[in-house]
């Protein structure tokens, strides 16, 4: 059972009397470099790639990667298969010329199996591993290491190793992957690449009368590529899977667990086929009792924090004498006469000896007694089955979003508040270990999914921002190598108000900040860019009535021309690089 651990905030961090953002009318400085090439930007199969998790993976990965160790150079692939570095010189206070740095076509360095690019093929990704290393997946099956000598100078790149990604999928089963972490670890005096792959897979599903031919599930393949005897050794050690959206992906140091966040439940794909193969001995055994879906729903539960309360109505001439109830642990079994009304097996478990059970107004009334107090169970049945809870005769989730009660009356929630379709979510970030394929640790984060993840230290995982009432709030991986059982993340940084600030965009595409905390930045596809700087001014001594002296930041709107679409983002302490389809946008942000 994975330990719960609790975000803590750090006090210190937190500016009380902070009181919002000041519209700015002074103009930030932009500069242009025309591209003489266009960035590559992948385009889905619209026949076959339409699910919510192809659209994120086409339309929201950034496609411009800074390197973590010089702020301000950054690279993406253009529509040549050229890597393209950008660069800013804060010395002049200019862009350096746009210089390609590996002018190999990338698509023919591939292996034959994998053919020439299609419609459909994922985006080129580059992860930037150590001050000399780097990482390229190009969007179908070949992995290419680079070494990049002195990335200051320019130089150019050669090619260290590649390899085909191949696991114990099935030959075109998989054909598309994009990285979403890699890390290089020196483990024993060998060099170690770890790489978390992702692949959006399609499952067919058998007919149904209720239609849905097909699922698509995420993939997450834990990769290792090791120098052996000279040799660089490609394997896929286990693989995570999710039917829902991933918004954090990183390994700890040494690569011995992989932090994961996600709205759906995420799970070890070697253990889903035993758990699979379990429940379906299960199931034969169970045919017998013939439970059918309507026969499932056809009773209510409620519970507090220590018992349940499940109601079956009586149905007509039947009595008290009519009915059998049997509780084990974690079963309950209902019968009128021979017929049987209910059993299956329970979420969590009961203490049986306290079950009792009566006839009152009509209805079976059957109260159970949890054996952990205090915590709730989101259904009744184990495996999701039966029938949401009811609260005064009615499902809990049918009370309108905008009627129920407030927990912080100082701090009323707006529609904008909740992102799309993510209202009933549970966001969770879980701690998965390689070696005993566990989860260890969980963080529940509630229905709000992490704002964004940003590069605070080079080498070390990318901090996760999420938000706290209004604020928003950078946590960083805390790593006890002695003390492997001891995990949290720890509070680095606060950016004020900005929670708040950022639920009214409606239109974000990309948001970052600096690695000094001083801005953060929200991109638009094409108009719009906001930018917000919390240390700005004292409010001219402005001071709330008998209170502390007040903060007010600074925020810019900076309006886009015919620059195209923005494909790209990074952000140093006094610049950020855009990418568009047309330029490259420099903003001198001081």
């Amino acid at each position: 059972m994975p330990k719960i651990v609790e975000l803590r905030q750090d006090r210190s961090l937190i500016c009380n009397n902070f009181h919002g953002y000041k519209l700015s009318l002074d103009a930030i400085p932009v500069l242009r470099q025309e591209l003489t090439a266009a960035p590559f930007k992948a385009e889905p199969n619209e026949e076959e790639q339409y699910s919510f998790l192809h659209m994120e993976l086409f339309s929201m990965q950034n496609l411009l990667q800074v390197d973590p160790w010089s702020r301000k150079q950054s690279y993406f692939v253009n529509s040549l298969s050229e890597i393209v570095r950008a660069s800013y010189d804060e010395n002049s206070g200019r862009p350096d010329e746009v210089k390609v740095v590996f002018k190999g076509d990338i698509v023919k360095r591939a292996s034959p199996e994998a053919d020439y690019r299609k419609i459909g093929d994922y985006n080129y990704t580059l992860r930037f591993i150590s001050e000399k290393y780097c990482v390229l997946c190009d969007g179908i099956k070949t992995l290419i290491l680079f070494d990049t000598g002195d990335r200051l100078k320019a130089m150019e790149w050669k090619v260290i190793a590649e390899c085909s990604i191949k696991g114990d999928f099935k030959a075109n089963e998989e054909r598309n992957f994009t990285i979403f972490d890699c890390r290089l670890d020196i483990i024993q005096d060998h060099k170690q690449i770890s790489l978390a792959l992702a692949h959006v897979q399609r499952v067919d599903l058998p007919p149904s009368p209720k239609g849905g031919s097909c699922t698509y599930y995420m993939h997450v393949h834990w990769a290792n590529w090791s120098l052996v005897d000279k040799q660089w050794d490609f394997k896929i050690l286990d693989t995570l899977e999710s039917k829902g959206s991933l918004y954090y992906c990183a390994f700890e140091p040494r690569a011995e667990s992989l932090i994961v966040c996600g709205n759906r439940e995420v799970v070890w794909r070697s253990q889903k086929v035993t758990q699979l193969e379990e429940a379906h001995s299960e199931e034969k055994q169970q045919l017998h009792t013939d439970v059918c879906k309507d026969e499932i729903k056809a009773f209510t539960w409620s519970q507090t924090d220590d018992d349940i309360i499940v109601k079956f109505s009586i149905k007509p001439n039947k009595d008290k004498n009519d009915y059998n109830v049997k509780c084990t642990a974690n079963e309950i079994t209902v019968k009128c006469n021979d017929e049987i009304l209910l059993e299956q097996p329970l979420f969590g478990k009961i203490d049986q000896d306290l079950t009792t059970w009566t006839i009152e107004n009509n209805s079976l009334q059957i109260s159970l007694m949890k054996q952990s107090s205090g915590i709730g169970w989101p259904y009744l049945l184990a495996n999701e089955r039966g029938p949401k809870e009811s609260i005064n005769g009615s499902v809990n989730n049918s009370v309108p979003l905008e009627q129920r009660p407030i927990a912080n009356l100082e701090a009323p929630l707006e529609d904008c508040d909740f992102p799309l379709n993510s209202v009933e979510d549970e966001i969770i970030i879980s701690r998965f270990h390689l070696k005993t394929r566990s989860t260890t640790h969980n963080i529940l984060l509630g229905s709000t999914p992490p704002l964004f993840t940003t590069s605070l230290r080079a080498g070390y995982p990318l901090a996760l921002v999420t938000r706290q009432d209004v604020d928003a709030c950078l946590w960083l991986l805390q790593y006890h190598p002695s003390k492997p059982d001891e995990w949290s993340l720890r509070h680095e940084g606060n950016l004020h108000a900005f929670g708040y600030i950022q639920a009214s965009k409606q239109q974000k595409k990309f948001i970052d900040c600096s690695p000094d905390l001083s801005y953060v930045l929200i991109c638009e596809s094409h108009r719009h860019v906001f930018l917000y700087k919390s240390k700005h001014d004292n409010a001219n001594g402005l001071r709330n009535r008998n209170g502390p002296q007040i903060t007010v930041g600074k925020q810019h709107l900076i309006t886009l021309g015919d620059d195209g679409e923005v494909l790209g983002l990074s952000t140093a302490n006094d610049v950020a690089i855009i990418l568009t389809t047309k330029y490259l946008l420099y903003l001198q942000i001081s």
